[in-house]
C-alpha cells in the first residue's frame, strides 16, 4: 500500500466515524466549542488547544463572520498570532457572539483569550491561555468571568515528502469559567466560588492536522470529552462525545474545496482561496462555508454561513531568527567595532583600548576580531603603555595563528622595542620579520625602522641601504628620504643629500605629517645650496621662502633667510627675520642664533652699542646647554620613581579591556581613571622632556659655534667700537 492510499484510507476512516458519532448529545451548562472558526491548525485555534499557535512561522492576522439567515444570530472574531524567537509564539483572540430576540432583548457572549505557547522540544510544543467573557443575559444578568485553558501540540513529521502532521491534546477550561444565576443590572466579576453560580464545563480536546500529498490535501479531526468533570446535580451524565472532521482538495495551489462535518452534526460545504506575496501581504487567503442546520435536526435557523481572511505579514520565525543572528554575528559586532575607531581616531585611546577590548571578547568569531586586538594594542601603545601593548600583541599571535595581522603584531613588538632603545632586541625582531614576512607589506615598515635603528647607531651606510627601497605610496617614504637625506649630509655626500630632500619635495603630501617632513626637506635642501663650494643663494631664498608660518620649521626658515641677506651685505634686510624670531618665538632654540645674526647686522651698520647688546643675549643664551645635566638627571629619576605605578595601571587597563563592560566593571574602570590620567600626564610631560631633551642635543653643535662667534664679534666690537674702523668678521665663512 502506497502513502497516498493510506491517507485516502486515514480520510474515509474518519468521515465514517464521523457520522458515527455525529448525533449532537445532551450537556448542561455547555459552552459553544466553536466548529466554524476555532480548529487545530489554525491561528485562531488556541480557542480549542492553546499550544496550537506555536506552529505559526510569521505574524498571522485573522477575521471571520458567523451568520444565520435572518442575521438575528452569529459570531464575530478577530485574532492575532506572533511568533517570537524560535521557542515562544503568542496569541490574542476577541469572539464576539449575540444573538436577538422578539422585542430586541439581545443575548451577548464575549471572549478576549491571550494566549502563549512554548516550543518545549523541536517537536513538542506546551500552551496555555486565559479567556475573560463578557455575559449579558438580556440585560438582566451582566457580568465577568474568566477561565484558562492548557494544552500540548505535537509534530512528528515535517517534510516535503511525508508532509506536515500536528497531533494536540487539551484541556478546556481546565479553570472552568463560573457564571452567576443571581440577577444584576451593572457588571459585577464571578469567580469560581461565587455562591449560586454553576461552572462552564470542562472539555477534552483531542486534534490532528495533516498537510500532505504535495500540500494540496488538509485533513483535521478533532475528539471532544465534554463535561469529562461531572457534577450529577446539574443533570445529565458527562462524559459526552463529540467530534468533527475537515478535509481540504486543493484544485491548484491557490484554490481549494471544503467538506466538513461539525460537532453538532451537520455536514459544511466550502472553498478556500489565496494568494501570496501580494504587496503589502506576504500570504492572503478567504475561506467561505455554508450549511443549513435542520439537516439533522431542526433548529428553525436554516440557511447559516461564515466567512473569513487570513493574512500574513513581516518576516518569518526564521527571517528574524537569521536577522537578530546576522545582527549579533555582524552588525553588532561591527557597530561596535566602528565605535572603537572612531575612539582611536579621535585619540581617545583609553576608551578604544577598552572599546576594542569589548569586540575580542563578546564577539571571538567576528571577521575583524584580529584587527580589533591590532588597534588595541595600538591604543596602548599609543599611550605609552608598552608592557600592556605588548601583552596585546603577545597574545594575539597565539590567538589569531591564521589571520594576516600576524605581520603586523611582530612588527609592532619590533617597533615598541624601538621606541624603548631596546635597539638589540629590536633588530633580532626584524630578523625573524625578513625571514617570515618578507613578501608582506609589512617588510617596507620594519626596513624603515631597522634603518632608524642603524642612524641613530651612526652606521649611516647600513640605515641608507636599509631605508633606500621604500618607494613612493608607502606611508614612510617621506620619513625614510629624509632620514636618508640628513645620512648622505653627515657622510658629506652632497649630491645624494640633495636629491633625496627633491625626491621628498616633488612628492604630493597627504597629511600634516608629511606637509612637515617637506617643509623641512626644503629647509635642508636650501642649507645644501647656501653653504656649497659654489652657493647658490636665491635658490636657496626661494626654498626658505616657502615656508608658511605655521610650519614647525618656519624660525629656522626665517633664520637661514636673515644668514641669506647678511651673505651679500643686506643687514636692514636680514636683521627683519632675525628680529620676527625674537619677538614671536622666546622659546625657539634659534632665538640665540637670531641675536648673533641682530648683532652682525647692526655691527655691519656701525651700531655699536646695539650690536654689543644682541651678541651678549646670544653669549648669554649659549654659555651652558638649554637642557642642564641636572635637569635630565632629576627628570629621569623622577621618572624610574613613578615607573611601579604606571606599570600597575597599565596591568589594571589591560585586565579591564578584556573584560565586557558591566556595570561593575564600568565602576573599576571609573575609578582607575583619575589614576591613570596622573601617571599618563607624568609618561608624556617626560616624552615632551625628552624631546627637549632631543633638540638640545642636535643644538648643541650650534651652541658652541654661536658662542664662539659671539664671543670673538663681541672682542672684535670691543676694538673696533672706539676706532671707527670698518672691518668685519669674514662672513663667508659663517653658516
Amino acid at each position: 500500500m502506497n502513502f497516498g492510499t493510506l491517507i485516502k484510507s486515514i480520510t474515509f476512516g474518519l468521515c465514517l466515524s464521523t457520522f458515527v458519532v455525529a448525533e449532537p448529545t445532551y450537556s448542561p451548562h455547555k459552552y459553544q466549542q466553536n466548529d466554524w472558526f476555532g480548529e487545530f491548525g489554525q491561528n485562531a485555534s488556541m480557542y480549542v488547544n492553546p499550544a496550537g499557535i506555536a506552529e505559526h512561522d510569521q505574524l498571522e492576522v485573522s477575521f471571520g463572520i458567523f451568520r444565520t439567515i435572518s442575521g438575528e444570530a452569529g459570531q464575530e472574531y478577530l485574532s492575532l498570532a506572533v511568533p517570537y524567537d524560535y521557542d515562544h509564539s503568542f496569541g490574542f483572540s476577541i469572539f464576539e457572539n449575540g444573538a436577538v430576540i422578539e422585542g430586541g432583548e439581545q443575548y451577548i457572549e464575549n471572549a478576549v483569550m491571550l494566549g502563549y505557547a512554548w516550543r518545549a522540544m523541536h517537536a513538542l510544543a506546551i500552551g496555555m491561555d486565559l479567556a475573560i467573557l463578557q455575559i449579558d443575559q438580556f440585560g438582566i444578568n451582566k457580568q465577568f468571568t474568566t477561565g484558562l485553558d492548557v494544552g500540548a501540540s505535537w509534530n512528528p513529521i515535517n517534510n516535503s515528502k511525508l508532509g506536515h502532521l500536528q497531533v494536540g491534546l487539551a484541556i478546556q477550561n481546565a479553570l472552568a469559567p463560573a457564571i452567576s444565576m443571581d440577577q444584576s443590572s451593572s457588571y459585577t466579576f464571578v469567580h469560581q466560588f461565587s455562591p449560586n453560580a454553576y461552572l462552564i464545563p470542562s472539555n477534552i480536546n483531542a486534534s490532528v492536522y495533516y498537510r500532505g500529498l504535495n500540500r494540496m490535501l488538509e485533513v483535521k479531526a478533532e475528539v471532544s470529552v465534554i463535561d469529562f468533570i461531572h457534577k450529577t446535580e446539574e443533570g445529565g451524565t458527562g462524559m459526552n462525545i463529540e467530534n468533527s472532521f475537515t478535509a481540504t482538495y486543493y484544485l491548484s495551489p491557490l484554490l481549494g474545496v471544503r467538506l466538513r462535518f461539525t460537532k453538532e452534526g451537520y455536514p459544511v460545504l466550502g472553498a478556500s482561496v489565496n494568494v501570496k506575496d501580494v504587496n503589502f501581504f506576504k500570504y492572503l487567503q478567504l475561506d467561505l462555508e455554508m450549511s443549513h442546520d435542520d439537516i439533522i435536526e431542526k433548529k428553525n435557523r436554516g440557511f447559516i454561513w461564515s466567512t473569513k481572511i487570513t493574512s500574513r505579514f513581516g518576516p518569518t520565525r526564521e527571517e528574524s531568527i537569521g536577522e537578530a543572528r546576522y545582527r549579533r554575528l555582524k552588525i553588532e559586532p561591527e557597530n561596535d567595532y566602528r565605535r572603537a575607531m572612531r575612539l582611536y581616531l579621535n585619540r581617545q585611546f583609553l576608551e578604544a583600548a577598552y572599546a576594542f577590548g569589548k569586540v575580542i571578547t563578546k564577539y571571538p568569531a567576528f571577521h575583524l576580531v584580529d584587527q580589533a586586538a591590532f588597534y588595541k594594542g595600538k591604543s596602548f601603545e599609543n599611550m605609552r603603555m608598552h608592557k600592556a601593548a605588548i601583552a596585546v600583541y603577545e597574545e594575539a599571535i597565539k590567538k589569531y595563528p591564521q589571520s594576516d595581522q600576524r605581520a603586523k603584531y611582530h612588527f609592532q613588538l619590533m617597533n615598541v622595542d624601538y621606541k624603548d632603545n631596546k635597539f638589540g632586541e629590536a633588530m633580532i625582531k626584524f630578523q625573524n620579520i625578513a625571514q617570515k614576512f618578507a613578501d608582506t607589506d609589512v617588510k617596507a615598515d620594519a626596513d624603515y625602522v631597522a634603518g632608524q635603528i642603524k642612524f641613530e647607531q651612526g652606521l649611516y651606510a647600513e640605515a641608507v641601504d636599509l631605508l633606500s627601497p621604500i618607494l613612493p605610496g608607502n606611508a614612510n617614504y617621506f620619513y625614510a628620504r629624509y632620514t636618508m637625506g640628513i645620512a648622505y649630509s653627515r657622510s658629506s655626500k652632497w649630491p645624494e643629500a640633495e636629491a633625496s630632500f627633491k625626491d621628498i619635495i616633488s612628492q604630493n603630501t597627504s597629511n600634516q605629517s608629511e606637509k612637515d617632513i617637506q617643509d623641512a626637506a626644503k629647509v635642508k635642501l636650501g642649507h645644501i645650496f647656501f653653504s656649497g663650494e659654489t652657493p647658490n643663494l636665491p635658490e636657496a631664498a626661494a626654498l626658505y621662502g616657502q615656508i608658511k608660518p605655521e610650519s614647525y620649521v618656519y624660525d629656522e626658515a626665517m633664520l637661514a633667510l636673515g644668514w641669506s641677506f647678511l651673505k651679500v651685505n643686506k643687514p636692514l634686510e636680514a636683521v627683519k627675520y632675525a628680529q620676527w624670531i625674537i619677538k614671536n618665538m622666546p622659546e625657539s632654540f634659534m632665538l640665540a642664533e637670531a641675536y648673533l645674526v641682530e648683532g652682525y647686522c647692526y655691527y655691519m651698520q656701525k651700531d655699536y652699542p646695539n650690536s654689543t647688546t644682541s651678541l651678549k643675549n646670544a653669549e648669554r643664551l649659549t654659555e651652558s646647554p638649554v637642557i642642564s645635566q641636572a635637569s635630565r638627571d632629576s627628570a629621569r629619576k623622577a621618572f624610574e620613581g613613578m615607573q611601579a605605578e604606571f606599570e600597575d595601571v597599565q596591568s589594571k587597563a589591560l585586565d579591564l579591556a578584556r573584560q565586557l563592560p558591566t556595570p561593575r566593571v564600568e565602576s573599576k574602570r571609573a575609578a582607575l581613571r583619575p589614576t591613570f590620567d596622573k601617571a599618563n600626564q607624568n609618561i608624556e610631560d617626560f616624552a615632551s622632556f625628552n624631546q627637549r631633551v632631543i633638540q638640545s642635543d642636535r643644538f648643541e653643535t650650534n651652541r658652541k659655534r654661536v658662542l664662539e662667534d659671539a664671543k670673538f664679534t663681541l672682542a672684535t666690537v670691543g676694538t673696533l667700537g672706539g676706532s671707527g674702523s670698518t672691518s668685519t668678521p669674514k662672513l663667508d665663512e659663517l653658516e
